[in-house]
């Protein structure tokens, strides 16, 4: 309220009167936009408007023969929907949107030497092997005599989901949505760049159709005949979506002066279309979990667990195709239905599509966009989210617990103990685990990079000494593994040599699975966890209630009394999914372009609206907001600027007000405030804290650290020492230090982007900085050191010789870990690295470090299983009170924390410019680690073999607490005087030659 009362006197200062807005109507100035929109004369009006159709599908029913065309014809109303040739004319001929489109597909090449060759580098679509076959492929149609226009693709990006519109009540919304593959993903991700195009509004199946069936049939229809009206509806849809104008769109191409003023021809093409499995299948006409249940290739489901092996990749090559054979099948199907009245779950049917496991619906893509050479099998990518995140590391994870429960009474409690012990790390990377982890409650799938994720990244500190040895050491190796797949399947920028050892990784994946099942699983009787029997007798109650369970003098506790025995599965379409993503990301570019996240993210914006909306009948208000949203949005960019212009125009006049200060320099390696509030004097605290060890030496120390830059020497470590003499020249102005809560610490990540990290003396206080010891080719030193930030300083410096004026330096108050030599970490050995704090009587115990020197914050995880000790250090003011004079015995670094931290320790980051010369020791880490040998799969399919109950099922979208709460950054006190911190997210692109002109971002 106070910022709107501002925003209105400020309008008032320029020229406009309260009494403007005293009258103000929302749903009168609601209608006025509508009838805005609704003029096509109006100047933003750009006929992209929604349209409101309905479909119609053929009813069949058992032994009831008939044929097809005059079969009974069920109307479904209520199809709210918008050309797609409407939204591509609006977004190509935008000049401020068309600007940030790339309409020339290109190839991307990576040296980081002079001398070293070529690699390429896969990560936006516009640059990945599908854009350059379908550029190649327009450029190859024939053209009219007079067409010399230039012509170029719009790769139509399709994501659809139905979702939860409120926590309580049964509305629901199924929308598809578009995007244009030809704009950068870090736009796309942004909703405020209104890149998601709502393309329609899906209705569900009316409840009325059983009673216009039973009108015509004189009975119910069954389930599956329901299911298949389902998959109908879908595809009736498409059909209209897929219309008269964009078939000629797609054959001639549209005629658009684009947003640069050039008359070009653009050809929308179809690359990705991003759904869950149960979304997936009806798309593509197949059935559900049955023989053949992946969408793209025709592997058997009895052959699923063989992921990662020989044998799979050889089957993975048996890609299903929209040929002939598949589309007559299905036309003999529908005829056996209609025509002959054979039942849908008749053997007969099962004969003709049990084969490819097809259903008897027409595929609308294969209808319109068959005859072209598009085979629409091709676009159904891979769904990190849903696959991996939501299920095979949550299935993992979850079977885990039921070991965990069989192994020992008090597992689980220790495990959700260390799970609340695991620091935070960054603004919402790693969250605090508030809750059992162990439950998984209120995991969305909107949430699931911070919920489910979370819990794989920190998982190995966790679990270790948990299980006996053995075991304990299958469990580790499969942890890691999995860490490192989903490491590498996250990365927004992939390399040719990156994409070899994520090959790698899925073989040694899909190793580390089987052995698990093998060995671990096999060794325990795995029961179900409590909230999962509950949750299976809250599920018999309501089958009960509803009649649809034969025992209904049954209660549901009967039911529920007895935990049932739950085994591993491997046999699922996400498991298989796993061995797709390396060649979907030569294809399409990385994951992060077309993962389902992005979808759910876009549910944010429906879920508002609808708050916005009366309830009833809410999906044309949907449409309507929508509508109202981009006129609005088209109405600011232009305003912006037409602002722009004006500011160019009069640059030079006084501002009538005071702006907010500049956001922090990300060209500056880090930030630390000006402030001058709070200070110490240092000789006076040095001796009220007499006897700490943490002070011992502290001033010549300081001295030492601080004489040497300022002699412009390279940092060795501060291995230095100067004689009292050389000391004596340097003066610390008033022995006054200045004292700071955070620093902040700019860096170009792997893919090139400027990042930020917060160091916190209280809550995220770790840094790693360049290793200064020497290696040899054969034995490379570990190429980091690693930091606790005690403290955060600067001083006013003057040394005798140098300028007579005092200078301004920052420095680091800094506990040094020590990498624990005896428990060896990297690819090679599957584990973590391991530190611990350096002994109280090693001189080099603190020590002090230049901002400059730190490459980034770093997340350690307490190793759990080794507890804690106060014989490292005594009583200090260098711990936190809340750590009662204790220290863990050791800590692990989480290498999996994001994706840069992972491309830091696995070399090969293109971004990572000040550490290029350590790829080769980087990258070969690993590569002595082979994946066994499997002859057969033995003990793996009657562990695998068997579906779970709940082995593919989706998981349920839940909005409200996730019990991870975010621990707030404590704040200086001086932050009014900083400049804002740089976004998160934000950051800007840079390549190699930009960094090597602006001569940052090394780190």
């Amino acid at each position: 309220m106070d910022r709107l009362a501002h925003s209105l006197g400020d309008s008032m200062r320029d020229g406009f009167s309260i009494k403007d807005f005293t009258k103000f109507n929302t749903a009168r100035e609601n209608e006025r936009i509508d009838s805005y929109i609704a003029n096509s004369s109006s100047p933003f009006n750009e006929g992209e408007g929604w349209h409101q159709s309905s479909v119609k599908i053929r009813l069949p029913a058992d032994k009831v023969k008939t044929p097809e065309d005059q079969a009974p014809e069920f109307e479904v109303k209520g199809v709210w929907h918008r050309n797609i040739v409407d939204i591509i004319k609006t977004v190509y001929s935008d000049s401020t949107t068309f600007s940030t489109l790339h309409a020339t597909p290109f190839q991307q090449f990576w040296k980081p030497f002079k001398n070293s060759k070529p690699e390429r580098v896969h990560s936006e679509i516009y640059c990945s092997h599908s854009m350059l076959e379908a550029d190649e492929e327009i450029q190859k149609l024939p053209r009219e005599p007079d067409d010399k226009l230039e012509r170029i693709v719009t790769p139509l990006m399709l994501w659809s989901d139905a979702t939860h519109l409120a926590n309580f009540g049964t509305a629901s919304l199924w929308p598809f949505y578009s995007f244009f593959g030809s704009q950068s993903k870090y736009t796309r991700a942004k909703p405020t760049a209104y890149a998601c195009h709502h393309l329609a509004y899906i209705p569900s199946l009316p409840d009325i159709i059983q009673d216009f069936y039973r009108s015509f049939f004189g009975k119910s229809a069954t389930a599956e005949t329901l299911t298949h009206c389902k998959r109908e509806l879908i595809h009736a849809i498409w059909i209209l979506l897929l219309d008269n104008d964009f078939m000629e769109a797609y054959t001639h191409g549209i005629v658009i002066r684009c947003g640069d003023g050039i008359m070009r021809r653009v050809f929308p093409r179809f690359f990705t279309y991003s759904a869950d499995y149960p979304e997936k299948v009806i798309l593509a006409s197949i059935k559900y979990l049955a023989k053949c249940p992946c969408p793209r290739c025709l592997v058997e489901k009895n052959k699923v667990v063989h992921m990662g092996m020989k044998s799979d990749m050889k089957t993975r090559c048996k890609d299903r195709e929209d040929d002939v054979q598949r589309q007559q099948n299905v036309e003999t199907a529908r005829r056996l239905i209609y025509e002959f009245g054979v039942p849908l779950k008749a053997d007969r049917l099962k004969t003709v599509l049990g084969e490819r496991s097809l259903v008897p619906t027409r595929n609308a893509f294969s209808m319109k966009l068959a005859r072209f050479g598009f085979d629409f099998h091709s676009m159904f990518v891979v769904d990190l989210l849903h696959e991996v995140e939501l299920g095979v590391w949550k299935a993992t994870f979850t079977h885990l617990m039921r070991v965990l429960q069989a192994a020992a009474d008090d597992a689980i409690q220790k495990l959700n103990q260390r799970y609340r012990a695991v620091p935070t790390f960054g603004r919402s990377t790693i969250r605090r685990f508030h809750r059992n982890a162990s439950a998984m409650r209120k995991l969305a799938a909107i949430m699931s990079h911070i919920g489910i994720t979370s819990l794989s990244q920190c998982a190995m500190p966790v679990f270790e000494g948990l299980l006996p040895a053995r075991h304990d050491a299958i469990v580790a190796n499969l942890l890691f593994d999995l860490a490192t797949w989903h490491a590498y399947a996250k990365l927004r920028l992939h390399t040719g040599t990156s994409l070899g050892f994520f090959a790698t990784a899925t073989l040694m994946l899909g190793a580390a699975m089987r052995r698990f099942v093998k060995k671990t699983c096999a060794a325990y009787d795995t029961r179900e966890l409590p909230h999962e029997m509950a949750a299976r007798g809250r599920r018999k109650a309501a089958m009960i209630k509803k009649g649809l369970d034969s025992g209904k003098n049954i209660s549901a506790t009967t039911f529920a009394s007895e935990k049932l025995r739950k085994i591993f599965n491997l046999v699922t379409y996400k498991y298989h999914a796993l061995g797709d993503y390396v060649g979907m990301i030569v294809r399409f570019g990385t994951t992060d372009s077309y993962s389902t996240q992005v979808g759910e993210l876009a549910h944010k914006v429906v879920k508002r609206r609808y708050d916005r909306t009366n309830k009833n009948n809410f999906v044309p208000q949907l449409a309507r907001h929508d509508a109202r949203e981009r006129l609005l949005h088209k109405v600011a960019k232009r305003s912006d600027e037409h602002r722009r212009r004006e500011l160019a125009r009069t640059r030079t006049q006084k501002r009538k007000r005071p702006e907010r200060l500049p956001l922090s320099d990300p060209t500056a390696h880090y930030h630390i405030a000006v402030s001058t509030r709070k200070h110490l004097n240092v000789r006076s605290w040095i001796h009220d804290h007499s006897g700490d060890p943490a002070l011992k030496e502290f001033l010549p120390r300081l001295k030492d650290h601080l004489l040497a830059r300022v002699l412009g020497l390279a940092y060795d470590g501060d291995e230095r020492e100067f004689s009292d003499e050389d000391r004596d020249n340097i003066t610390i102005v008033n022995d006054r230090l200045y004292q700071h809560s955070v620093l902040r610490i700019n860096y170009t990540s792997y893919d090139m982007r400027r990042q930020q990290d917060s160091i916190n003396t209280r809550t995220q206080a770790d840094v790693m900085v360049l290793s200064q010891e020497d290696g040899t080719p054969d034995n490379p030193m570990h190429p980091y050191w690693y930091a606790h930030v005690v403290g955060v300083f600067h001083c006013m410096v003057h040394h005798r010789g140098h300028s007579s004026e005092p200078k301004r330096m920052d420095f680091l108050w800094v506990r040094w870990f020590g990498l624990d030599t005896d428990a060896p970490g990297g690819w090679d050995r599957k584990r973590l690295h391991s530190v611990a704090f350096i002994p109280e009587d090693d001189p080099a115990m603190f020590g002090f470090l230049d901002p400059k020197e730190i490459i980034r914050g770093v997340h350690l995880i307490p190793a759990f299983a080794r507890g804690h000790t106060s014989e490292r250090l005594g009583p200090s003011i260098a711990r936190q009170p809340a750590e009662n004079d204790e220290d863990w015995e050791g800590y692990y670094i989480n290498m999996f924390v994001d994706r840069d931290m992972f491309m830091r320790f696995r070399g090969g980051g293109i971004g990572h410019k000040g550490t290029w010369h350590l790829n080769t020791s980087l990258l070969r880490d690993g590569q002595s680690a082979q994946v066994p040998e499997e002859p057969s799969d033995e003990g793996v399919d009657e562990q695998g073999g068997a579906e779970d109950d709940d082995s593919e099922e989706e998981s349920e979208e839940e909005e409200g607490e996730d019990g991870l709460l975010t621990e707030e950054e404590e704040e200086e006190e001086d932050s009014d005087d900083d400049p804002d911190p740089l976004p998160e997210g934000d950051g800007r692109e840079r390549d190699e030659r930009v960094l090597a002109e602006e001569g940052y971002g090394e780190f």
